[in-house]
């Protein structure tokens, strides 16, 4: 995987949805393919939900 430093708009994005995590709970999404940070959600359907948990590996 090759390092790419965020852009001043991608960082900006991002700082602003951490800080609606934090403050009113707002959702962070992110790219299924690549992991990107892609915006806020104020509420996530169920599906979404579970198919995160099913994307995390886990080993016993």
């Amino acid at each position: 995987m090759d390092f790419r430093p965020l852009t001043t708009k991608e960082r900006s994005d991002l700082i602003t949805a951490l800080r609606g995590n934090a403050e009113s709970d707002r959702a962070l999404l992110m790219d299924r393919r690549d992991t990107s940070f892609a915006g806020t959600a104020d509420d996530v359907p169920d599906e979404e939900v579970i198919n995160a948990i099913k994307s995390v590996p886990c080993h016993y």
